[in-house]
């Protein structure tokens, strides 16, 4: 059964087969072809049975990081590769996790954590530290992690701010579990041309014809919701396509 899948959950009932994949198509990411590349070669590498890295993608919200997860999951899952969606708060059950992945042969498992973060005085991230790389048992050969993360720290920046020397102390202990990714892709906010270009193609796949001031009013619409994003761009499609 688990061989037959491409796309879990871990839940207390162990491993529950998710039955529809949000398949994400190529075409459908614009202006990401640097994260792009970044993520796809970590990933055939690690599908060709090679040495790969635990993958941290951070940034602002809507800029296309899980989007990207998907889509490798997609584009790869022909190849053994496999997800599993793994809630950071409940990091000790990671062990059993690693039990069934072992058993996962000709498998490449992610462990997915999406929007991953940790609040200053939370105790969770010394085990989740400890779990990737630091506990006695060994990560599976067959699995890597990777996070998305709206701050590439993972941790709320009150303590790194702090001027008392122990807030910097535990600040730079959390910080420290950024290392265990070895390849961390940022997300930035994007400009208006390339916003644009994503608007445009969405306003295509939902069948929706160019109109006059379309850019201007693709623009207002995001600066009404606290900036561009491509997540943005595809609600505006949306909004056009029920108020013409």
């Amino acid at each position: 059964m688990l061989t037959k899948a491409h796309a879990y959950r871990w839940t207390n009932n162990g491993l529950v087969k998710i039955e529809d994949v949000d398949c994400i198509e190529r075409s459908s990411l614009i202006s990401i072809d640097r994260q792009i590349g970044l993520a796809e070669k970590n990933i055939q590498a690690f599908v060709s049975g090679k040495p790969a890295l635990n993958m941290l993608l951070w940034g602002e919200r809507g800029l296309g990081k899980s989007t990207i997860v998907k889509m490798l999951l997609h584009e790869y899952s022909k190849q053994g590769l496999a997800a599993i969606e793994f809630r950071n708060d409940d990091v000790l059950s990671l062990y059993d996790l690693y039990a069934d992945i072992r058993k996962m042969t000709g498998r490449y498992v992610m462990i997915y954590l999406d929007d991953i973060s940790f609040d200053t005085g939370d105790t969770l991230y010394r085990m989740f530290k400890s779990v990737l790389e630091g506990g006695l048992e060994e990560v599976p050969k067959n699995c890597i992690f990777v996070a998305t993360s709206n701050k590439r720290h993972m941790i709320t920046e009150t303590a790194a701010d702090s001027g008392d020397l122990y807030d910097r102390d535990d600040a730079n202990e959390k910080t420290s579990l950024f290392a265990r990714f070895g390849l961390a892709i940022g997300f930035y906010p994007i400009q208006k041309k390339d916003y644009l270009k994503i608007v445009e193609n969405y306003l295509n796949v939902f069948e929706i014809p160019l109109f006059d001031r379309w850019e201007q009013e693709a623009e207002n619409y995001a600066m009404d919701r606290g900036g561009r994003s491509g997540r943005i761009a595809k609600q505006f499609a949306v909004f056009k396509g029920i108020y013409k």
